[in-house]
């Protein structure tokens, strides 16, 4: 027998005996030189622990009462992992992988994890890390060993789930600014904040522009670690040739919270955080269809009808029917009070506020309820009370410009009523509070 020969059977005996000890193979398999190389080839393969591998800390997103999102930056090919537990020592932790079947959603620059199967109210411990993926045999792919983030929390939300919740808008990429609101809410303890739009400028052109505005903005490193956010959009985020690539970034609602007939609904919410029920409505771009910067292609108008059907049976659900506090959020405000503010209906500039919206949603937030909508868009701080005509109040949040300031609503139940806290962040000061009483409902849950 030859030199050769006797080192390809001593090779492929070593390499029959690895997998046979691992399980891999059954008695009476063999495995081909050829494969039996390649096998060696990547088992010899070394993966160094990775340094610099995660790119900043989790962001918690999409909150529901039995699941949540996480989703984090990393900087070289990987699988992603999610792992809670309800202790802070991650006893007992139940492992995640990065979302998707049959293949997980390995990617070399945001990880996407949903942990589900939680329960509602609930405090979590988590921990989120990603393993580098290397290839020493063509397709053959080795992970790395985990790296991990630090542990954070975050609540569930549901019925039982603190009734507090935060609002802040038109961020428009102004990361020091920025980190004034997020700064606010986390000294508050606010457990859930709606992001209720216009979070880019209007040049998203690429995905890692969205990775730069949602999981690792400037100067708020760990500003949704144990804050959950809820992404409302506004038109500035509709603009731009990566708009459609956003959920890339940020995940979208389970396609279980919805009917087939509102699958393309991806963004609406409505759940309960304690005795609030939250709703999201997408009031989308502040120019009619067929204004030629729209270019032809886009088609809001259909999309905020089929949202209409949607509102309206969210309140044949028990739990949001019978919810004493009902707070909608809209980007473009469903109200102003100027005569001459612009509705959104020509093509003459920009909506001011949103005829189109209000003609379709509010019969249905009237017929049941609902007390409050919170607003931006318009960059300016203002409170529009309730009328018997319109028996809902609108508080309109505030963006950064030359005679304005960035808020934050902070919302929370005090003794039998909602409280809506408008802070001034530049200022750190409370501009506004209004108070609601709770809806006469039979059978709350």
């Amino acid at each position: 027998m030859s030199e050769k020969m006797n080192l390809e059977r001593r090779s492929f005996l070593k390499g029959t005996a690895l997998l046979a000890a691992a399980g891999l193979l059954e008695k009476g398999q063999a495995m081909m030189p050829s494969e039996q190389a390649a096998y060696d080839k990547y088992n010899a393969c070394n993966v160094p622990r990775p340094t610099g591998l995660l790119d900043g800390e989790p962001v918690l997103q999409v909150p529901a009462p039995d699941s949540m999102g996480v989703a984090f930056a990393v900087t070289a090919l990987s699988n992603g992992f999610v792992e809670v537990a309800e202790n802070p020592q991650m006893e007992g932790a139940t492992r995640f992988m990065a979302e998707g079947f049959p293949l997980a959603g390995i990617d070399d620059r945001v990880l996407r994890v949903r942990m589900t199967g939680l329960k509602p109210g609930t405090k979590y411990w988590y921990r989120a890390g990603a393993a580098k993926l290397v290839h020493p045999v063509g397709y053959w792919t080795k992970p790395s060993e985990i790296v991990w983030s630090s542990v954070h929390t975050f609540i569930t939300a549901g019925a039982n789930a603190p009734s507090h919740f935060g609002m802040m808008c038109d961020t428009h990429a102004a990361f020091e600014q920025m980190a004034k609101i997020t700064k606010k809410y986390r000294e508050l303890g606010t457990p859930l904040v709606v992001w209720n739009g216009d979070i880019p400028t209007s040049l998203t052109n690429k995905r890692e522009d969205f990775v730069k505005h949602y999981l690792v903005p400037p100067h708020n490193d760990g500003y949704a670690a144990d804050t959950a956010i809820v992404l409302n959009r506004g038109n500035h985020d509709f603009r731009g040739t990566a708009a459609n690539r956003l959920c890339e970034v940020m995940m979208p609602r389970l396609p279980t919270e919805r009917a087939m007939r509102d699958i393309a609904l991806d963004r609406n919410f409505a759940f309960r955080m304690g005795e609030v029920a939250l709703i999201g409505l997408d009031t989308g771009e502040d120019k009619p269809d067929h204004h030629p910067a729209n270019g032809g292609f886009s088609r809001f108008t259909p999309y905020r009808v089929a949202q209409a059907a949607w509102l309206k049976d969210q309140f044949k659900r028990p739990e949001i029917a019978g919810a004493p506090y009902i707070v909608a959020f809209v980007h473009i405000p469903l109200f102003d009070p100027r005569p001459n503010a612009n509705p959104g209906t020509t093509l003459e500039d920009y909506a001011v506020w949103h005829k189109e919206c209000a003609d379709l949603w509010s019969p249905t937030l009237i017929e049941n309820g609902v007390q409050l909508v919170l607003a931006g868009h318009q960059h300016r701080y203002r409170y529009d009370a309730p009328t018997p005509q319109r028996p809902w109040a609108q508080i309109v949040g505030g963006g950064k410009g030359k005679t304005t300031f960035q808020t934050l609503v902070d919302c929370q139940v005090e003794d039998g009523e909602l409280v809506a806290r408008v802070h001034n962040t530049d200022a750190g000061t409370v501009v506004g509070e209004h108070r609601f009483k709770p809806r006469a409902v039979q059978g709350m849950v």
